[in-house]
């Protein structure tokens, strides 16, 4: 087997774990393919000999593997996705970060790694992605950029914090208009992060649709609102500023106002791997503490 192994340079305390992980692999014949920043982080820590077997990519480039397995928190988690791109190689989490609503293990329960992830007893769930077409019509024959999101999408202010005005056209319906500080269209998976901080609702992950949410709206009236994610969802901003910021899972980029954006569900999925017992209701206690006990 081919496995891809990504995460962040924040392991203090882990390196034994990790060091066993992947000599585990090796020996048992599997061939390892690294991220280069996480492996040149490795060797500085643990020594050349580290890297002895190990084939490496830098994360421009897409690996080749049957399975990915990311070493981090959530963040870590969302670069190996971009890592992997289109590929759809399932990925597992081993969650070194702080909460790790995205993984799966962790090296405090290492005999689950090695017991049901390497033995490969597990569960595999695709997760829907959302896909932005960035348009700009001052630079007409300009190639559009498109950035790919397994969270979320967020239009927040720029620079001189001006307030936004958003008009959002859901599959050129009349436009929906949001006034305030920005507004974030998230995945069912995205929805326990950016969306649940600003009052948006929780999606079972099945579920196929999208969340918009406002933030800091300057009305009452403008609520979160559940689409279904086979829409076009067109959006111009407008703001006193010059521009505004978007970001794609936390990745933010600067746009001048009059850029559009058009929403669609990206073309391939990210392959969550799972304990094979997992459930949702399981990350909804464990992650979020919805399962404390009444007294």
């Amino acid at each position: 087997m081919r496995i891809a192994i990504n995460g962040n340079r924040h392991q203090d305390g882990h390196f034994n774990e990790i060091d066993r992980l992947v000599t585990t692999l090796i020996k048992r014949g599997d061939d390892i393919v690294m991220a280069q920043p996480f492996l040149e982080y490795l060797t500085d820590n643990l020594g050349p000999r580290f890297a002895a077997g190990i084939d490496y990519l830098p994360l421009s480039i897409r690996p080749n593997a049957d399975m990915a397995i990311s070493i981090g928190g959530d963040g870590a988690f969302l670069k190996t996705a971009r890592w992997i791109g289109d590929n759809e190689t399932p990925i597992a989490g081993i969650n070194t970060g702080h909460l790790g609503y995205l993984s799966a293990f962790t090296f405090e329960r290492a005999d689950e790694i090695y017991n049901l992830l390497l033995a490969g007893r597990y569960t595999v769930e695709p997760r829907a992605q959302l896909s932005v077409e960035i348009i700009d019509d001052s630079h007409p024959g300009a190639p559009t950029q498109t950035l790919t999101a397994l969270n979320e999408l967020a239009i927040t202010r720029g620079e001189n914090a001006a307030m936004l005005r958003i008009a959002a056209v859901i599959n050129s319906s009349a436009s929906l208009n949001y006034v305030g500080d920005g507004l974030i269209i998230s995945t069912p998976t995205g929805s326990t992060a950016y969306n649940l901080s600003v009052g948006g609702p929780i999606l079972d992950p099945a579920l196929l649709g999208w969340v918009l949410s406002p933030i800091a709206a300057h009305s009452l009236s403008m609520r979160p609102l559940v689409i279904n994610d086979t829409s076009v969802v067109d959006i111009n901003v407008a703001t006193r500023g010059k521009s505004f910021r978007l970001a794609a899972d936390g990745r933010s980029i600067a746009l001048t106002t009059g850029t559009r954006l058009r929403l669609t569900r990206a073309p391939y999925r990210v392959m969550l791997i799972h304990r094979p017992d997992h459930t949702f209701t399981d990350t909804l206690r464990d992650k979020l503490g919805l399962g404390t006990t009444l007294q």
